[in-house]
């Protein structure tokens, strides 16, 4: 069987190393839709706002929860991951008043020092789902909900309102391997993956989570 043209490419790093990686809009599509299930689990009310944080080479990981976004009735503002465009997180806190910040990293962090801003201040009231370089700074923060997101190859991981990190069961089949996720497709893909490294520390878990998502849970050692 033929595999389908990719309609994007996006990429993933691992060991610091980036690969490139097509993708089909389908496929997309199918990974917000499962996004839904995690972001539901907020509460978040329609037509709320939430902000992304990403860089374009990251449009593989981050297309579908703004489509998830979309989906659940709220809107999207974005921003590079950059200090440089850490001004840009800033003003669309004030202009916007998100009620999430998805995909905040170290750079977004140095950039609002940088500038002058108080990251904690900046962040007051919000979910901030923050990676694995800026998580511990933003948890240490006073008044916001920190929450993790991790990028694991070609997928974004990030928790539920339960705090769980829910890989999708339908799209991937998800091992651990000397304590290191791998990923193998499960669907028809752009480029299909078999046994993928993602460099991610893990193993995976079938605790029953409170949030109601029934996909499997990946566990962060």
């Amino acid at each position: 069987m033929n595999t389908p043209r990719p309609d994007v490419i996006g990429s993933y790093t691992v060991g610091g190393r980036m690969h490139f990686y097509g993708s089909r809009r389908t496929e997309l599509d199918r990974a917000g839709v499962n996004m839904v299930r995690t972001l539901k689990s907020f509460g978040f009310s329609p037509g709320s706002v939430i902000t992304n944080v990403s860089t374009t080479p990251e449009v593989i990981q981050f297309a579908p929860f703004e489509y998830a976004v979309q989906i659940l009735g709220m809107y999207g503002t974005n921003a590079d991951l950059s200090p440089y465009d850490a001004g840009r997180v800033e003003s669309l806190s004030r202009q916007f008043n998100p009620v999430a910040m998805m995909g905040v990293g170290r750079e977004t962090l140095d950039g609002l020092k940088m500038l002058g801003h108080d990251a904690a201040r900046v962040f007051k009231g919000r979910t901030i789902w923050a990676r694995p370089d800026a998580y511990e700074d933003v948890k240490a923060m006073p008044g916001l909900d920190a929450r993790r997101c991790v990028l694991a190859g070609p997928v974004l991981l990030f928790d539920c309102a339960s705090g769980n990190l829910h890989l999708d069961s339908r799209e991937w089949a998800g091992s651990a391997e000397g304590d290191e996720l791998r990923l193998t497709s499960r669907q028809v893909r752009a480029e299909p993956v078999v046994d993928l490294g993602t460099g991610v520390k893990a193993r995976m878990s079938d605790v029953a989570c409170r949030c109601g998502n029934h996909d499997a849970v990946v566990e962060l050692l």
